[in-house]
């Protein structure tokens, strides 16, 4: 790891990133704490959430298709600046305005989810090919670490900002995160080695059908990166149930869910510098199955716990298990997934990641609608008792497809 923080590309991506991760990070903490304090605002919220992830879902095999045929630099900086010119043009409106609307709040939220989904695909497809195989399981940890500093920072922000600082002043703070980032990496050398000798284009949906292909013939690695995904999946879709667990079952103020997403971080992050040594020396398979056992853990005490304290413990053992899970997943794929399908296939799993999500959401909409955010914890926990049993009949299929990513 201190190689890498001495590469001077490396040290500008972490700037770039910790920043913007900063800005949509805090729209993505602050605007659902608002929606849900108003009118309908918990199923409003759903519904924004289950509408974002349908269109992501969507949108997918486009932007994995786009990611495999263009500049991998040229696709991070075209997201800064999405992140920039949409955040900017809320807080434009709400200032102008006076107030903020519902619609407003919604699509605040949009914009931030988008961001995320075209930043993180981009980035490791774009690191893995600048950056040599040896430091790959460095550099996942490194990327947790900095992505879960970036959370805490923005958790502490949005507690902070939420009751004493007007919307349009947050949105506009955060566009300019965005645009320092956009400024960064538009510093950093890149060459675009992908485009090299690459086969005429196809149509997205046939670019996807190659991506599946390559899975296809890998199947039970295939079914292991899909289960290790749910509980990323999972803590995504908590994102919609954690500003209502606190409002209606802790009864507790912002502050307590700015807090969650601190201790979340701080877990992640422990998860960041300690994991990439422990699947060195003990293996993926067993880091990512105690890993997967710190998220059971976690959402059993969702469950069970009903006070602030219990809520703090769940929300730290839940980001370190999911990170020690991401980081050991993205290692493997980085060594296993061949850079010119890195878009397709990761695209695939994002793919399969929005349906699944969306599924879920729409369950735990209904379910606060009629019982509240506890039993939407019990179906999570249940889907990730399963994606667990997959990956204990899967994870020998590491080692057997153990290839080289070129």
């Amino acid at each position: 790891m201190k190689a890498l923080l001495r590469d001077t590309r490396v040290q500008r991506l972490l700037l770039a990133n910790i920043t913007g991760s900063v800005g949509s990070g805090v729209t993505i903490i602050a605007v659902p704490w608002l929606l849900v304090h108003r009118a309908n605002g918990d199923q409003l919220y759903g519904y924004a959430t289950l509408g974002t992830t349908l269109l992501m879902f969507l949108f997918m095999p486009y932007y994995g298709a786009w990611l495999d045929r263009h500049s991998r630099k040229t696709i991070l900086l075209a997201g800064e600046m999405f992140g920039f010119l949409a955040t900017l043009s809320m807080a434009l409106v709400a200032l102008a305005s006076g107030r903020v609307e519902t619609w407003q709040l919604m699509a605040s939220y949009f914009f931030g989810m988008l961001y995320y989904t075209l930043h993180y695909p981009a980035k490791y497809a774009f690191l893995q090919q600048i950056i040599d195989r040896q430091h790959y399981q460095s550099l996942t940890g490194l990327m947790e670490v900095q992505g879960q500093a970036a959370s805490m920072l923005a958790g502490g922000l949005a507690g902070l900002m939420i009751d004493r600082v007007p919307l349009w002043l947050i949105l506009l703070i955060d566009s300019g995160t965005y645009l320092f980032s956009f400024a960064v990496q538009f510093t950093l050398p890149y060459e675009p080695t992908h485009l090299k000798n690459a086969p005429p284009p196809l149509d997205a949906w046939s670019a996807m059908a190659e991506g599946w292909r390559w899975l296809h013939e890998r199947a039970r690695l295939s079914l292991f990166f899909g289960c290790t995904l749910v509980p990323f999946i999972l803590v995504m879709v908590s994102n919609y149930l954690f500003p209502v667990y606190v409002a209606d079952v802790l009864h507790a103020s912002a502050a307590v869910f700015g807090n969650g997403e601190i201790v979340f971080a701080i877990g992640a992050l422990l998860a960041g510098v300690f994991i990439p040594k422990l699947a060195s020396s003990r293996g993926a398979g067993q880091v990512i199955t105690g890993t997967m056992v710190v998220c059971l853990v976690a959402v059993a005490l969702l469950v069970a716990g009903r006070t602030a304290v219990a809520y703090y413990v769940a929300l730290a053992l839940l980001g370190l298990g999911n990170a020690g899970v991401r980081v050991a997943r993205n290692s493997v794929m980085l060594h296993v997934v061949p850079n010119k399908v890195m878009g397709r296939v990761g695209m695939f799993f994002s793919a399969a990641d929005r349906l699944l999500r969306t599924v879920l959401t729409f369950a735990c909409t209904l379910l606060v609608a009629h019982a509240g955010a506890a039993p939407g914890f019990v179906l999570l926990g249940v889907v990730l008792l399963a994606a667990f049993g997959g990956v204990l009949a899967t994870r020998a299929s590491i080692g057997a497809d153990r290839t080289a990513a070129t």
